[in-house]
């Protein structure tokens, strides 16, 4: 029986070849591209959870608000860890990361520059899981001056030679010795590393300084251990141990400067959840958002919905022209349980045959599309326990319910009824338009989404950001030049392609220190926090950031060196009328300066944020960058020119420079990957909603040969037959778009929330997207209305 089942669904296949290949690569692109998707997702979450430990590993964060000013960092204080680990049971380990993203590192002739290098405790091994392939992890970082390279990093400095017991030399000269090497950070990790170096090395790790937050600390729960009831706890530990130093800087209790309406308060993070649902100030890398796996599991599921209801609309169109031959096969003794095989058995074997295809696609197309995304994908089916159960399942799933129309409404029909004619009833015609419109809805929504997504992009690209970032380039590592720093600046300064060099430790993009502040002559209660960096004389012309009253530093004025200017939020959080002269002390080290200027306000974080208040201090010591704006013509000459006078002050360490426009490109990488995505399936989803469509349009075509025959006969005319065969799958395309404005315009709205700079929705996006996928299916139907339209109409009356 099955065989013969299997013979009949095999002629059925050849002989439809149209519609045989239109279902079979339809369903197989809907469902290689969500498998591809899933591969995505799949891979987004399970980060960090190959830690052995994972369930039992939070990390700890700091909300604090004073005056106002809300921070909320995943730093903290350096004794945290371990007083964690003395006052509470539950916490049974801890461990401190330090963050050091430009140490140069020496090996005899081999100099790099580590941009994945931390400080870190001798607990580290005991907390996260990361195998030794050479080494003692329990002994590994237990002195100072000792340091633990990844596989890949020890080959790099060392070659084929044993790394163990090896001296590397950090930049400051002193010597470090190789005590461990452990497999490469896997992928799947929210910070990325290279080496560590023991946290005994430096004196900020011995600090027991409460309100001073520059370590990642990370702690071991005891299984079954109750975070809520731990993080009860905290209040107490931060009035017991940050009470006192906060009295003592402030002069007041800690419940008196709480009841002012500030905070200090930590929170545990799970290390799972930290890349999808913490974007914090001073992340140790940015992570991704929930919200994209949400949007990128829809997309999938809709494309696979997309490709199913094409599978099914043509299925069910297709088997209407089978009526007869149910009424002969009845005739001549099938049953209807017979033909519910039959049709099950023909809409099985195309899903099955589809299945493979899509697998064969998805091994052809992972490369790109992991290029697309930025990530190292792989399919691994029978490493994956849901692999081939889903796949089994989307088989069953798909050729059931796309033959159960035919298999259970037309088996339904009796002889004498169909060989009347009086069978084919308008249930499957109002199934397959509501079908249609679905799918049409569905991409209408993706290119909306995607119209929305890039004029994000397009505005945080082309906005004001308060300062000129085409055609700079950052010099880093600028301590190196040590004294001779103003002499180089001269050097450059003499190339016509060089505008104006500046030397600063702050730029747009990368992290800024946060500190105390407070107005002369007022209460030591009355402070604020604000981010700081220092600079020179010539930051501003080399930005292009205005001043908006006052002056810039000079470099002729001595007296600058106690001077600082603020940023216009700066001037309105301190609640200025007139900024000029007066006295800001930063708390601490109790300094204080004279505002001497006003800069307008510039964007020197994520446009995500609003601009805070900040403070500009002149040069003071060494600092980190040389901005050097630089002419657009002969940029690669320019580039060499640098690289030579570098050489001649500094001939034994590496030039290493970026431009600034493109670093600030990678603040919204996250956003661009997900355009990208989302536009490149977009086209997919309505592609194959569109051969779903063109199966349709030649279906209906086909049924309506005789009618065309006799409407040409009388006199219709070519554009005259195009309408009529075009005019109801465009109102199936403008009932698409009735459903599909509202609902991308609420989660495209919803999206934008995360921007504090954004755009307002633009209507044209929704008008474009309507009349692109009206436009779409035109074309699709049109090459079917022509030919059908321009038959001979002798030809169409002899039809059947």
């Amino acid at each position: 029986m099955l065989k013969n089942q299997l013979k009949i669904a095999f002629r059925n296949l050849f002989k439809f070849k149209t519609y045989s290949i239109i279902n079979i690569f339809g369903l197989a692109i809907g469902v290689a591209a969500c498998i591809l998707i899933l591969l995505y997702v799949n891979d987004e979450l399970s980060y960090d959870k190959y830690n052995i430990k994972s369930e039992q590993i939070y990390r700890v964060r700091i909300r604090a608000i004073v005056q106002g000013r809300e921070l909320n960092m995943p730093l903290s204080p350096a004794p945290l860890g371990a007083a964690f680990v003395r006052d509470y049971p539950e916490v049974i380990q801890y461990t401190r990361l330090r963050s050091y993203s430009n140490m140069l590192i020496r090996y005899k002739n081999n100099v790099f520059n580590e941009t994945k290098f931390y400080w870190a405790d001798s607990t580290l091994f005991d907390v996260f899981t990361m195998p030794f392939i050479l080494g003692d992890p329990k002994t590994a970082l237990n002195q100072p001056h000792t340091v633990v390279l990844t596989a890949s990093t020890a080959k790099k400095y060392f070659g084929n030679e044993n790394p163990l017991n090896k001296i590397m030399n950090f930049e400051d000269g002193t010597p470090y010795t190789v005590t461990g090497v452990i497999k490469d950070c896997p992928s799947n990790s929210h910070f990325h590393y290279d080496i560590f170096a023991s946290m005994a090395s430096i004196e900020d790790g011995k600090s027991n300084f409460w309100v001073n937050n520059n370590f990642y600390t990370y702690i071991v729960l005891k299984n079954g251990a109750s975070v809520s009831d731990l993080q009860a706890k905290f209040p107490a530990l931060v009035r017991k141990y940050a009470g006192p130093q906060i009295y003592q800087g402030l002069g007041i209790t800690f419940d008196e400067w709480q009841n002012r309406g500030n905070a200090y308060e930590y929170f545990l993070q799970p290390l799972t959840s930290i890349h999808l649902h913490s974007s914090l100030e001073n992340e140790i890398e940015p992570n991704s958002n929930i919200r994209y796996v949400y949007i990128f599991s829809i997309i999938a599921a809709f494309i696979l919905l997309i490709a199913c209801i094409n599978f099914m609309n043509l299925a069910t169109a297709r088997s209407s022209t089978r009526l007869k031959e149910i009424g002969v096969r009845k005739v001549l003794g099938s049953t209807r349980p017979q033909l519910i095989k039959q049709f099950l058995t023909e809409s099985v074997l195309l899903t099955v045959i589809a299945i493979i295809i899509a697998v064969i696609l998805v091994e052809i197309f992972l490369p790109s599309f992991g290029n697309l995304s930025g990530k190292h994908l792989h399919t691994a089916y029978f490493n994956n326990l849901f692999a081939v159960p889903a796949l089994l399942i989307t088989v069953l799933i798909v050729g059931l319910i796309a033959g159960s129309y035919p298999a259970f409404f037309l088996s339904s029909f009796q002889p004498t009824k169909v060989f009347k004619g009086k069978s084919n009833g308008n249930n499957g015609g109002r199934l397959r338009s509501g079908l249609v419109v679905f799918q049409f809805s569905i991409s209408i929504i993706l290119f909306i989404g995607t119209f929305v997504i890039y004029n994000q992009i397009k505005y945080i690209q082309d906005a004001d950001l308060g300062f000129k970032k085409e055609n700079v380039l950052i010099i880093q590592r600028a301590w190196s030049l040590g004294t001779h720093t103003g002499t180089f600046k001269e050097e450059l300064l003499r190339n016509p392609g060089i505008i104006s060099v500046s030397n600063t430790n702050g730029l747009p993009g990368q992290p800024f220190s946060n500190n105390l502040f407070k107005l002369e002559n007022s209460p030591v209660s009355k402070q604020y926090i604000m981010a700081t960096f220092s600079t020179d004389a010539d930051f501003a012309k080399t930005m292009g950031i205005e001043l908006v009253k006052g002056r810039y530093f000079s470099r002729n004025n001595p007296a600058d060196s106690s001077s600082v200017l603020l940023n216009e939020s700066a001037v309105r959080f301190f609640g200025l009328k007139d900024p000029l002269g007066k006295r800001i002390i930063y708390l601490g080290p109790n300094l204080k300066n004279t505002v001497i200027g006003v800069v307008k306000d510039f964007n020197f974080s994520s446009l995500h944020e609003k601009i805070a208040p900040l403070i500009i201090y002149p040069k003071r010591g060494l600092t980190a960058f040389l901005p050097v704006r630089i002419s657009s013509k002969d940029i690669n000459g320019t580039i060499s020119l640098l690289n030579k006078e570098w050489k001649k002050f500094v001939p034994d360490k590496p030039f290493e420079y970026f431009f600034l426009d493109e670093d600030l490109a990678k603040l919204y990488r996250s956003e661009l990957k997900t355009g990208e995505i989302i536009s490149s399936f977009s086209v997919l989803a309505i592609f194959i909603a569109c051969l779903g469509l063109f199966g349709l349009a030649a279906f209906t075509a086909e049924r309506r040969t005789k009618e065309i025959g006799i409407r040409k006969a009388l006199g219709a005319t070519v554009p005259g037959v195009i309408f009529l065969l075009s005019k109801e799958f465009t109102k199936w395309v403008l009932i698409a778009n009735i459903i599909a404005w509202p609902v991308a315009y609420y989660f495209m709205n919803d999206w934008l929330k995360d921007f504090a700079y954004r755009i307002n929705i633009p209507m044209w996006s929704f008008v474009i997207s309507g009349c692109l996928a009206l436009t779409i299916a035109w074309l699709t139907i049109g090459a079917n209305a022509i030919k059908a339209a321009r038959a001979n109409p002798v030809e169409s009356l002899r039809y059947e």
